[in-house]
Order: structure tokens, then sequence, then C-alpha cells
């Protein structure tokens, strides 16, 4: 039997973690790294540390690692924070992002998977519509609609110095709306059917993002929704991206 690749879920017990964890964990040998303690009924693979220590991540993280997948993040954000909470987002958005990429150069993993964010391109997006005229692409100029947002621009940068400096393949993924209760997120507004990334679509987007031989690229993560505000063929051409259950897809089902 083939050896599994060895794959470490940074920030693993948030959504997108629990999401990736459940369907990635027939494929990989998965270790779930967060500075929170899961519950006993979990199992998991887990390793405690936090992104803002390197000597923390360099410590926690096992050898022989494939792939580091980043998904640190806080649940609340304000688009202008105050003293206090700038320096917590720092922390994780910023410093934990490079401590990251320091991590995976000092144990020679060669790949990272970035969970970067819509807000990144914040402004050009309202309510689920796009503002220019077409949908959004990966290469139009950054422009944040908060402190979140540049921050993770910011790690996105990181990772393209990391990239050429020290030959890490680094894919960041602009991630729409995911929730574990999709039908809750698709009543929770207009945006939602537009911005929703569905668990599956989840699933596979960062399973490709895993495998692919692309060496750097930033791509949107969204289902292919009617009306959807960010444009998938980089993502398709790239990695290899196959969407498959959108929001009308759900809401059907949800129906039948």
């Amino acid at each position: 039997m083939r050896k599994r690749k060895k794959i470490v879920l940074i920030g693993g017990l948030g959504t997108i973690g629990r999401i990736l964890h459940a369907g990635l964990k027939d494929t990989y040998e998965l270790y779930v790294l967060d500075i929170l303690e899961p519950s006993k009924s979990n199992n998991i693979n887990y390793v405690k540390a936090d992104v803002g220590s390197i000597d923390q991540l360099i410590n926690a993280i096992p050898d022989d690692t494939y792939a580091l997948v980043n998904l640190a993040g806080l649940s609340s954000e304000h688009p202008i924070p105050d003293a206090y909470d700038i320096l917590r987002s720092n922390n994780v958005h910023v410093i934990g992002a490079y401590n990251v990429l320091l991590t995976a150069a000092a144990k020679c993993i060669g790949k990272v998977v970035f969970a970067s964010t819509n807000h990144v391109t914040g402004t050009y997006e309202t309510e689920g519509e796009s503002s220019l005229g077409r949908e959004i692409r990966s290469d139009d100029y950054p422009s944040p609609d908060s402190a979140y947002g540049a921050m993770k621009f910011c790690a996105e940068q990181f990772g393209y110095l990391f990239s050429r400096g020290k030959n890490i393949s680094f894919i960041s993924l602009r991630i729409g709306s995911v929730q574990e209760d999709e039908i809750a997120l698709l009543r929770s507004g207009a945006r939602a059917q537009k911005t929703i990334m569905s668990k599956r679509d989840t699933i596979e987007l960062f399973k490709r993002a895993i495998e692919t031989k692309k060496h750097y690229g930033v791509y949107y993560g969204v289902s292919d929704n009617p009306g959807k505000p960010w444009d998938l063929t980089s993502p398709i051409r790239d990695l290899g991206f196959r969407p498959r259950v959108n929001s009308q897809q759900l809401i059907e089902d949800n129906n039948e």
C-alpha cells in the first residue's frame, strides 16, 4: 500500500478545517494544529500550537509533512479594528502567516495552501454583485474592504516571496462563503446564494490545490453559482478544479 501524504491543517478546528478533515481523511494522513483543544469525542491527530510562535510551529509540525494548509483566522473582524484588535489580528494573519512559511522552509516542506479571502478585493463587490461590469478576477488590482482583507493580501505577498526565494509552492484561495449548514447559510440572505462555496466544492478545491504542480497562484474559491461575483476561469484551468454543487442545486435538493 502506498504511503499517504501527510497534511497539516493549521487552524483545523474551524469551519473549513472540519469540512476538510471530514472530506480528506480517507485520502491523506491528516494532522490538525490549533491553539484551541478539540472535544474528547473528536477522532483526530491533534497537535497544539500558536501560529504566532515560530518555535511552537516548528516543534509541533510532524516530520515528513507534504503540505501545510493554513486556515488560521479569527472569528470576527471589524473593518477598521482598534489598537488591541489589530495586534490580535496581526499575530494571526500577518505574523502567523509568515511563521507558517518560515516553518515550511525550515522543515523542507514544499507546499503551502493558504486560505485567503474575497475581502482582498472587497470594494469591488456589494451584496454578491461585482461593480466591474464583469466577474472579479484574481489579477484585478487589490482593493481590500477591511484591515482583514489587507492583511490577507500581505500574506499572499509573503507567499510570493517564499515561492521565489525558498522554492515553496504557494497556492492562495480567496474563499467565498462557507458554512457547515449550507441551507442555513443560503437562507441568511441573497448574497450567500451568489457567494457560497459548497462543502463538496470546498473539499475539491483544496484537494486540487494540494495536488497541483503549479508553483504559485491566487484563485477565488466559490461554487459555480448563478450570478457569482468572482471568476473561476483560472482555478478550472490551472488547478483542474471541477465545481459540482452550486447554490441552485442545494436549494433544489432541499426542496425535494
